[in-house]
Parts: structure tokens; sequence; C-alpha cells
């Protein structure tokens, strides 16, 4: 009996009985509950519950974010050298079962700062091969023509995740308390991730690290690519990006309920924001795939902006739920565009090397992001200050991003116009007699 991903088959990407749709729903369900979830989106749920027990200030605890954020800044160029040199699923495999385990200990955590920010340290690196990266990876070995709609909708696991943890670890910690919502997480990682992995996430065959030497992978080095100033803008693009969703969504709860809402009011917020970042990412993937993915990404940047000079001004009645959408739609979208833009202008030659430079760079302003919103309230006593900073640049981000897309016109045309010579200048059989 043929394999389900037997590339053999002469079903097009075109359709739904492609070989490659499978792993990209596979590659949903596992990142449902990957690190970028459990130690990033999932962090805002606990800081209340921390501070009522162990009488911690809300900067300490959120400092935590800013960790992780340094974190893998520092182990996804490392993530990007092993999935492109042993393949990702060998890098996946053996991290599922040590995140799970790093997660889960965090029910026995003490009272000692230290201990709980080393555990921040040691939970985004036990996961090292399970951030976005291994799995786009993975989906685009399979997809050229549906590759924007494949990425989102591999994408769209976060989405999930982020809108299902925040309502069940509520309803867990409300009942049965902070350390079983750690304990929640970490079982959860191992009864869906890993077999979602286990079964279906691998590359296309001749795609991978042991294809044939003879054949290559299309693209530029890493050393060129990097040099490029479509890769500098990106690089600009995605620290700007970083500055502001990591730091909102950890601090959106906290916010909000310092405007007067309740906590459950403000999760109910939060899981709007997680749907729509699943929204965004399978729109956003669906449209790249017909409309410059640049443009798209200023058009939901700039909503962005808007929603953040709406939370300085305070956010009031159901306008929150606009805010959460714009927001979660900008999050939802930025790692699909990546994707796609690192594809399309370098290849697949470097893409784990890339990826794991841009998302470095990107978990670098989201640390700087993190640790300035609740510095500058303690400072000032309110959010507004560091919200105005985040529509700033938000704004900057939408410029580049208009950069970005006039050169990408530039290089189409200019590429047009080599291929169109070249066609003019190749002599016809009949010339050539």
């Amino acid at each position: 009996m043929p394999s389900p991903l037997d590339s053999g088959s002469p079903v097009t990407e075109t359709s739904w009985r492609y070989a490659g749709w499978p792993v990209a729903v596979a590659a949903m369900i596992a990142l449902m509950f990957g690190p970028s979830t459990v130690a990033v989106l999932s962090l805002g749920i606990f800081i209340r519950p921390l501070e009522a027990d162990f009488g911690w200030s809300r900067t300490q605890i959120a400092l935590a974010s800013s960790i992780v954020a340094y974190t893998v800044m520092l182990i996804s160029p490392l993530q990007g050298y092993l999935v492109d040199r042993f393949g990702a699923r060998r890098v996946m495999l053996p991290c599922l079962p040590l995140f799970a385990t790093a997660v889960g200990l965090m029910y026995f955590l003490p009272p000692v700062p230290w201990v709980y920010y080393a555990a921040w340290i040691a939970i985004p690196a036990l996961g090292i091969g399970l951030f976005p990266l291994s799995y786009l990876r993975v989906v685009s070995t399979w997809f050229e023509r549906r590759l924007g709609l494949a990425v989102g909708i591999a994408n769209a696991g976060i989405g999930l995740g982020g809108a299902v943890l925040p309502l069940l670890l509520s309803a867990v910690i409300a009942t049965q308390g902070w350390r079983t919502g750690f304990l929640c997480m970490a079982l959860l990682v191992m009864l869906v991730s890993f077999p979602a992995v286990l079964l279906f996430v691998r590359e296309k065959p001749a795609t991978g690290p042991t294809r044939a030497a003879s054949a290559p992978l299309s693209g530029l080095d890493f050393r060129s690519a990097t040099r490029s100033r479509p890769f500098a803008l990106l690089a600009g693009i995605f620290v700007l990006l970083g500055l502001i969703n990591t730091a909102l969504f950890v601090h959106q709860i906290p916010l909000l309920i310092d405007a007067g809402l309740t906590p459950q009011r403000a999760a109910l917020v939060q899981s709007t924001f997680g749907l729509f970042v699943i929204l965004g990412r399978l729109l956003t993937g669906l449209v790249i795939d017909f409309v410059a993915p640049p443009l798209v990404m200023m058009v939901l940047v700039l909503g962005a902006s808007a929603a953040c000079l709406i939370y300085a001004t305070g956010p009031v009645g159901d306008i929150v739920f606009v805010c959460a959408a714009l927001l979660g739609m900008v999050l939802g979208a930025e790692f699909d565009v990546l994707s796609v833009l690192l594809k399309r202008y370098f290849g697949m030659r470097s893409f784990g090397k890339l990826y794991g430079l841009v998302f470095a760079v990107f978990q670098l302003g989201a640390g700087a992001g993190a640790a300035m919103l609740p510095l500058l309230r303690q400072a000032t006593g309110r959010y507004r200050e560091g919200l105005l900073v985040f529509a700033l640049a938000t704004l900057l981000c939408a410029v580049l991003l208009a950069v970005l897309h006039r050169m990408t016109r530039r290089m189409a045309s200019r590429e047009a116009r080599i291929e169109a010579h070249a066609a003019h200048a190749t002599p016809t059989p009949l010339e050539s007699t």
C-alpha cells in the first residue's frame, strides 16, 4: 500500500489529495502546543496567579518573556543550521519529550526568582527544534504554487493554540491552580504534538539532507543572501514586528484588567486575539499566493498601529475586541510572509539559516519590547507611553514594507526584461541553420 506521503503520485499541489497537505495540517496540529504558544503566548495567563502566590512584582514575573525572547534569539541560528544539516524531523522528535519534561517540571517551581528565570532559559532551549522554522521548512519543500496557503495552514497552529490555551488554562488555574496549568501543557505536548510529528511531519523526498550531492537545492548561499538589500529590509521589518507582538500578547490581559475589564472578559479578548491569529495566517497565506506579500503585510501593520493608539487612549467597550483582532491579524501574517519571501528571494539552499537569523532578529525586538512595556508602566503608572512607542514602531515598519514592495517590483521588472532580451537574442532553429 503506498504511503500517504508518497510523492510519486501524479496528483499536483492544487488538489487536496496532494501528499503535502497532510504534512501542512499535521504541522498545524503540532504547533498548537509548541514553545511559541507554551513558552510565549501563554505566559500572560500566569502573571497574576504568580503575583498572588509568590508576592513577586509584575515586572519581575514578566521579565521571563524577555528571557525567553533572548534565549530564542541565541538558539534560532543554531536551529536553522541543525534543520539544514540534519533535516527538521530528526531535530524535532528528540526535542518533543525534552520540552514537555521541562514544562511539566514547572509544577515544582519554588518561590525563588533565579530558579524561575533559569527555567525560562531551559524551556525554549530544550525545545530548540520545535519553533516554527522546523515546520515551515518541511512544508516549504512540498509546495510552490500554493506555498502561501500551505504555510498559512501550518502557522495557524500557533493561533489555534493561542485561542485554546487561554480558555483552557484559565479554567484549570481557577479550579486546580497554576501548577496544574503547567502540567496540563506538558501533557498536551506529548499527547497531541508528538504523534502529529511522528506520523506525518517529514520533508518531501529528494529535498532533505540525504539528497544526492549531484542535485543540490537551488538558491543563494547564506553569505550572499545576508548581504543583499532585501534581506537587510526584512531584518529591519522583523525587529520592529518583534518589538510589539510578544509584549502586547503577554501584557494584553494585565493591560485590559488595569483598564477595568474583569479577568474573564480579558481572557475572552485574548482568545479573540488567538482566533484572529488563525484567521490572519489562513487568509494571508491564501492572499499572498496572488497579491504581493509586502503590500499585504503593510496594510495589516497599519491596522496594528491603529490598535496601539486605541489601547493608548484607554480601551472601552467592545472596541477591545477590534483591537485584539487587528493585532492578531499581524501576528498571524508575519511568518507566512517571511517564509514565502525567503523562498522567493533566496530559494531553499539556506532557508533554515536565513529564517533562523531573521527569527533571532525578531526575538531581539521581542525581548526589548517585552522589557520596555512593563518598565514604562512601572515608571509612569500606566501603559500609555509604551503603547505610543509601539504605534510609532508599526508606522515605521509600514514604511519599510512599502520600500521592500517597491524594490520587489523593480527586481521583477528587471528580471522580465532580462528574460525577454535573452529570448529575443536566442536564434530560432531556422536562424541557426
